[in-house]
């Protein structure tokens, strides 16, 4: 293993402990700066960063690319060698799960994808999934160190506290599969979090939201959900940010879920498709995106009614935290004005008129990465190698 605490040691007063922390959360970095980060003498941060260049923890460089430091590179300095391990993180979607590993830069180094069954049970799912992980893990350099932990991302609620899935309908198949099991799946240590939250997350560290403390992420796709990231942390709890199930009407149609009228019924990527089949064959997704593209009249409207609605929901969760950016995601954030002009439009209405603090409405810059890529910050921060927001 190579955690942060393996390679740092347990005493966080000790000089390497320090330098090593302030490399992780500031690098590239000078030594003038890091010793003026840590106060410790230069000739101490001489010895101490010699020392760990040759174990070959730290290295300098010119340039360190993509950083995984929300504040990005800094030009010539110490950095972390992100080769010394890997993490990985594994998204489940409705239909499909996608598998990526990096390296402490979150660089990735192997992506695998595949389809799933409908309504796949967790025998399924894990089963794809541990042979994608295999695959990608197989095309890691020599160099390149092994992965230390693997961040999960399931649609449905999660008791990250005892690190398992809450049973729940929405996830039939999947009740009380525990993070030690995941991990007997990828064979070393597992986190497992909500979708929603990690797309928030996903975000917060490397996407839209990154240059904020607070914010809310939507994922508007096959369900619907929420993040909030408050003052740079996550916050989730079992059932948190299911905004998918807030009651639009009380007498619309039963949700998965088992209450009756939840936005999932009207406003979900399942809904949209069987209005706009009209009893016709139900298209797809990518069909939908490019009817709204090309200014399909009916197919657009069907798409911004939905968006409204979403809209509205989000803005309840902003007047109880006021977000500074609300972040849309999913694969309906992908239609642009069709789905952001109504969502922003029912949003700012839902909020107190005239409000100083409204938030500002972006859409997500991770793409269909925003969950995955969440997943890999959950993994880094469980080994400790995220950097630390100051």
């Amino acid at each position: 293993m190579r955690t942060f605490a393996d390679v740092a040691g347990d005493d966080a007063a000790s000089t390497r402990h320090r330098v090593l922390a302030a490399v992780r959360d500031h690098g590239p970095i000078s030594r003038a700066e890091l010793a003026r980060r840590t106060g410790l003498a230069a000739s101490t941060i001489t010895t101490a960063t010699q020392g760990l260049a040759v174990e070959g923890v730290l290295h300098e460089t010119e340039d360190a690319g993509e950083s995984v430091s929300r504040t990005g590179p800094r030009g010539r300095g110490l950095s972390v060698d992100p080769a010394l391990a890997s993490v990985a993180g594994v998204d489940f979607g409705f239909r499909t799960v996608r598998v990526v590993v990096c390296d402490l830069h979150a660089r990735a180094l192997a992506t695998r994808e595949s389809r799933l069954a409908e309504r796949y049970s967790s025998e399924e799912g894990l089963s794809v999934a541990a042979e994608l992980y295999r695959a990608a893990v197989a095309e890691l350099s020599a160099g390149q160190g092994a992965v230390v932990t693997v961040g999960v991302a399931l649609p449905g609620p999660i008791d990250a506290v005892r690190r398992r899935v809450i049973g729940s309908s929405v996830l039939p198949g999947w009740s009380e599969v525990t993070a030690g099991r995941l991990a007997d799946t990828f064979g070393v240590d597992t986190v497992v979090e909500n979708d929603a939250n990690l797309a928030a997350l996903g975000e917060h560290v490397f996407g839209a939201g990154r240059d904020v403390a607070d914010s809310l992420t939507v994922k508007f796709h096959s369900g619907i959900g929420a993040g909030l990231i408050v003052r740079d942390r996550l916050v989730g709890s079992a059932g948190s940010g299911e905004i998918g199930h807030f009651a639009v009407a009380a007498d619309g149609p039963v949700c998965r879920c088992g209450k009756r009228g939840c936005l999932d019924t009207f406003a979900a990527i399942p809904a949209l498709l069987e209005a706009v089949a009209g009893g016709a064959a139900t298209p797809d997704v990518r069909s939908l995106l490019a009817s709204t593209a090309a200014g399909d009249a009916r197919a657009s409207r069907i798409v911004s009614d939905a968006a409204e609605l979403v809209g509205d929901a989000a803005s309840r969760a902003c007047l109880l935290f006021a977000p500074q950016r609300v972040i849309v995601v999913g694969a309906m954030a992908e239609a642009g004005d069709v789905v952001l002009e109504p969502f922003a439009r029912a949003l700012r209405r839902g909020l107190i008129p005239d409000t100083p603090s409204a938030p500002e409405i972006v859409r997500g810059e991770l793409a269909e990465r925003s969950t995955v890529m969440g997943a890999v910050a959950l993994a880094l921060t469980a080994s400790g190698w995220l950097p630390v927001a100051s």
